[in-house]
């Protein structure tokens, strides 16, 4: 009896281990799973003189959303930009490019942000740094420190570029898988026939047919239709001013409109940069759904670009192509824009293998 008293207790505190085992498994899961999701609203400090925000929406290894800063000393002084990047698991580390604002109340710039997930008493945080995205005004930003706590599981605000960003992602998988299915020819199976009853051949016989061929079309001489083209003045003609409506898909990718300006000179030029770290980004500029840069690589040396506007038409089209995303996604660039009247613009661009960015000018004329 006491034998069987003893394996009884040892059973029931295995099971018990095991039991306990499975849920420390599951925790542990659970904890990692929470933990590489950086989706959410993120706050913090930014270099002791700013307040930072930043909403992100994750997609596997893409990020996308928009930042939101001021500075302590006057919370009047702010901005918020757009931005996409990616999200490298093995590092737990982020990146993201800031690419268009939202809003703007002064000289602030677009920024390029670095971080990594870690610990600090207990608490999951992003600690990093960030710089101003290098531009014509300024070259290059000096790294700030970044570090920003995690406020809540869902961004501030979902805006339409973030949908955008997730709706163009199950896009491209759905593309991806229609792709590999189609490449995926299943095998012809040949049944085996074992013992075959072999039938005898009955030869028919053939009547041969007669082709009847159609009755040619009796057409009368006098019912031959005469055209009169209507004779013109030659100060009659007039060339008409017409609305142009770009090309919406380039060479299978949608166009994005990121910016639209108002031009009254039809001579400009255009002069473009890599907007942010030179790393490769090389690009297709198609005027009005013409090409006239073809895949050219960007960097801090500008691609200068003499255009002169069609003064008939009111609406133009400049659409960058991406012809790849360098080493650091997305392909960005940064388009200066100079009129004889001494205007000047700075416009910046982001495009992508499934998505152009197109810039509209309307021209009109003094």
């Amino acid at each position: 009896m006491p034998y069987f008293k003893t394996k009884y207790i040892y059973n029931k505190s295995e099971i018990a281990l095991k039991k306990f085992l499975i849920f420390l498994i599951f925790c542990y899961l659970y904890l990692q799973t929470y933990a590489q999701s950086i989706i959410g609203t993120w706050e913090g400090d930014l270099g002791g003189t700013e307040f930072l925000q930043i909403n992100i929406i994750q997609v596997n290894t893409n990020i996308c959303g928009y930042s939101w800063d001021y500075m302590y000393t006057n919370k009047a002084d702010y901005c918020k930009a757009y931005f996409n990047g990616n999200y490298v698991a093995a590092s737990k580390t982020i990146f993201f490019n800031g690419y268009s604002f939202m809003q703007n109340t002064g000289g602030h710039v677009l920024i390029q942000l670095k971080a990594t997930l870690t610990k600090i008493n207990g608490k999951t945080v992003l600690k990093g740094y960030c710089r101003t995205a290098p531009s014509m005004l300024m070259p290059g930003g000096y790294p700030t420190e970044v570090l920003l706590y995690k406020t809540s599981n869902v961004p501030t605000i979902i805006t339409q570029p973030m949908k955008d960003c997730v709706i163009e992602y199950k896009a491209e998988q759905k593309r991806l898988l229609e792709l590999k299915r189609n490449t995926i020819s299943p095998k012809k199976i040949i049944p085996k026939i074992t013992n075959p009853i072999i039938k005898p051949i009955i030869k028919k016989s053939v009547v041969p047919k007669t082709k009847t061929l159609p009755a040619k079309p009796f057409i009368k001489k006098d019912t031959a239709i005469k055209l009169q083209i209507p004779s013109y003045k030659k100060d009659s003609i007039l060339k008409p001013i017409v609305t142009f409506a770009p090309p919406q898909i380039i060479n299978g990718r949608k166009n994005k409109e990121q910016s639209r300006i108002v031009l009254n000179d039809k001579n400009i030029t255009l002069e473009l940069y890599d907007n942010g770290t030179v790393d490769g980004d090389a690009v297709s500029i198609f005027y009005n759904g013409k090409k006239i840069v073809d895949n050219k690589k960007l960097s801090t040396t500008a691609i200068k670009i003499n255009l002169q506007l069609d003064e008939f038409s009111t609406t133009h089209s400049i659409v960058m192509y991406a012809e790849n995303l360098g080493s650091i996604p997305p392909n960005t660039a940064l388009i200066i824009v100079t009129t004889p009247s001494k205007k000047r613009y700075e416009l910046y661009s982001s495009a992508t293998l499934q998505q152009n960015a197109e810039l509209i000018f309307e021209y009109k004329a003094k």
